[in-house]
């Protein structure tokens, strides 16, 4: 499609496309300045092993020996374990659901922290259409963390003393706006502007070709003349000068024939002699 066809299109049809732009400006605009916003704000937890008392400690404090060692989780070959746990749990749509409960958005980010899939880091990222939601929204997440650690370790009834405990590494102060969202609302009315402005040129086209085709099958088309110029006859006198021509009327071969009493026409003397000028 060549690009100046378009636009010399569009400006043939300026009447329809013009509004449609403006219209598209106006939206535009409007979204920027007026339509909800996103912030974000994020915390880092992370997941510290439990202080298990040693033999040593035992001979020294009988009593630690008769804690509940029955944790379920020190006992796995991988001790990033409990992570994956916390993540699947925090990912849950009913995680999701006390949050909007709580009045808090259950738009957020759980994922594993800096040292990858055997990594002991949690980050939490909240969203929210205010900054204060944004921060309440990841203080939330960050204590039902807290409890889901608690409870899933405390299956078998293990002490305290054999529990994975979290530790946090970075808290929300502050929540950054996310222009993304802004810039996708622009995009996506924009594209209807575009839609809506090619649309309505198109149809605005075809209603003008369509008039012009009426218009010429409406038409009568000129049908060209059935006369004939008549034949331009040079006479000459006896002295070899031309007389004025004479304009001889044009043969019509769809009448009857002459009639033989034609032949009988007298020619002036004065003109024996005739030349047709085709």
């Amino acid at each position: 499609m060549d690009p100046i066809a378009v636009l010399r299109t569009v400006w043939l049809h300026r009447i329809v496309a013009l509004p449609i732009i403006v219209l598209t400006v106006l939206a535009a605009v409007y979204v920027y300045q007026f339509a909800p916003r996103s912030y974000e704000s994020s915390s880092t937890y992370a997941m510290i092993n439990p202080d298990i008392p040693s033999e040593h400690d035992v001979l020294k404090n009988p009593q630690l020996g008769n804690l509940n060692p029955k944790n379920p989780y020190l006992r796995s070959s991988d001790p990033s374990l409990i992570v994956q746990v916390l993540l699947t749990k925090l990912n849950d749509s009913s995680t999701a659901g006390l949050l909007t409960s709580q009045g808090l958005s259950d738009e957020y980010t759980v994922s594993r922290g800096v040292g990858g899939i055997n990594g002991f880091l949690v980050d939490i990222t909240g969203e929210g259409e205010t900054p204060a939601k944004s921060i309440a929204t990841t203080q939330a997440l960050g204590q039902i963390l807290q409890d889901y650690l608690y409870d899933a370790q405390k299956v078998n009834g293990a002490d305290d003393a054999y529990l994975f405990s979290s530790l946090v590494v970075a808290t929300p102060v502050k929540a950054t706006e996310q222009f993304s969202s802004r810039l996708r609302a622009l995009i996506v009315v924009f594209l209807a502007g575009v839609v809506m402005m090619f649309g309505a040129v198109s149809i605005a086209r075809s209603m003008a070709v369509n008039k012009d085709r009426r218009k010429l099958l409406t038409d009568e088309p000129d049908r060209p003349s059935k006369r004939r110029r008549g034949q331009k006859v040079a006479t000459y006198r006896e002295d070899g000068a031309r007389s004025p021509d004479l304009t001889l009327p044009a043969l019509n071969l769809d009448r009857e024939p002459i009639s033989d009493e034609s032949k009988d026409l007298e020619v002036p003397q004065n003109h024996r002699m005739a030349k047709v000028e085709l």
